[in-house]
């Protein structure tokens, strides 16, 4: 009969292998934080999709602010989040989440559970330079991070003194930004680049996303990130500089009948928006001093509206609304009529909001960009004008 020292070595052995297996197959995601548990209840969230799309969250109480997720390696790089659930719905916004590289290598992390997104990360290539970036433009996260709060205390998002910290937020966004490219531009051998490529895609004007894109290395572009950069790329390259601008017909807001071919010798901006964009309404301010500028040079801006109407004439509504609200001065027409016969939106393939096209007097499509994030309509409109 085997003494119990036999049986015991018996199955140590039985379950060693099983034991190296999860050692060598898993990955530690660890540190530590800062918390002064404002909430009691404070938690981690760790999350990621793998290579064939399947979804991964792992949730841990912070504690006293050490941590510890054991996940899956991955074959190939993975993003991942991290974030603080919490019941403040102001916590993303001021903070942020904190992205990661999974793939072969432990990582560690250090900072502030308020401050998750300026967190000091170590583990493997891709983090690693990635921290390094992250941490160059820490002070203008965290100068973003305090703008956000006070203006949350300033009233109403378009009074004057909200109005004043927003502008200066899009300067901070703006250099941060510039930053960010500058590394895509230097490091196209990096993975970081086609992650950060991936989220910035309002932050370049078409012609350059694409041009930043094939300037990277083919090794990750079979990536589900880079696929999906493609399939961007492909959907407006009908709008690619230098192409014909294509020519539509509707009927304006003073009711006259409106043809963009009409502006031929002029330069023009087409502005897609839509009344219950946000971000559509909060560019009207610039889109103002721009029109301001340049229209006694004959510049014009065509607003075209897409609404969300349950009838045409809600749509109708809510987009005159609009227009009287904002002072809008230049013209504007409505997308969603006589839609079934030509949809603008689609002939143009806008997928976001505002999508923005400038056009030069010859009608050819100078520059196409979604959002507001960049100056380059600026820096063109200047150098046509010469002011």
């Amino acid at each position: 009969m085997l003494n119990k020292n036999w049986w015991f070595l018996l199955i140590s052995v039985l379950l060693f292998p099983t034991v190296l297996f999860a050692k060598v197959d898993s990955i530690l995601v660890y540190g530590r934080l800062r918390t002064d548990l404002k909430e009691p209840q404070e938690k981690l969230v760790l999350s990621f999709r793998d290579s064939m799309g399947k979804s991964y969250s792992y949730t841990k109480d912070i504690g006293s602010g050490m941590f510890e997720f054991r996940i899956p390696k991955q074959k190939s790089i993975l993003e991942a989040s991290l974030r603080k659930a919490s019941s403040d719905p102001t916590s993303s916004v001021l903070h942020g989440s904190l992205n990661l590289f999974i793939a072969q290598d432990d990582i560690k992390i250090e900072g502030d559970i308020d401050e998750l997104d300026i967190s000091v990360v170590s583990g493997g290539k891709e983090n690693n330079e990635y921290n390094a970036l992250r941490q160059s433009i820490a002070p203008i996260s965290q100068t973003i991070a305090g703008l956000y709060g006070s203006v949350l205390q300033k009233g109403p998002a378009d009074s004057a003194a909200s109005k004043a910290v927003y502008t200066q937020i899009a300067i901070l966004h703006r250099e941060e930004t510039n930053i960010q490219k500058e590394f895509v531009r230097t490091h196209p051998e990096s993975y970081v680049s086609l992650f950060l490529l991936f989220r910035m895609k309002n932050r370049y004007t078409t012609d350059d996303y694409a041009q930043a894109f094939e300037g990277l290395t083919d090794r990750y572009k079979a990536t589900r990130i880079a696929k999906s950069i493609y399939s961007d790329i492909a959907k407006e390259s009908a709008t690619r500089k230098g192409t014909k601008a294509f020519d539509f017909e509707r009927t304006s807001l003073e009711g006259k009948a409106f043809k963009p071919s009409d502006l031929k010798g002029r330069v023009y901006l087409l502005d897609f928006w839509g009344s219950w964009c946000a971000p559509c309404r909060a560019s009207m301010p610039h889109l103002k001093d721009l029109y301001n500028r340049y229209k006694d040079k004959g510049f014009e801006i065509v607003g075209i509206a897409q609404e969300h109407g349950k009838t045409l004439e809600q749509s109708r509504e809510s987009w005159k609304k609009a227009v009287n609200e904002l002072g809008i001065q230049w013209i504007n027409v409505l997308n969603n009529e006589n839609k079934e016969v030509l949809d603008i939106v689609k002939l143009y393939r806008v997928t976001g909001y505002p999508t923005k096209i400038l056009v030069d007097q010859h009608g050819k499509i100078v520059l196409r960009v979604t959002a507001s994030a960049t100056d380059d309509i600026d820096v063109v409109l200047k150098k046509i004008y010469g002011f």
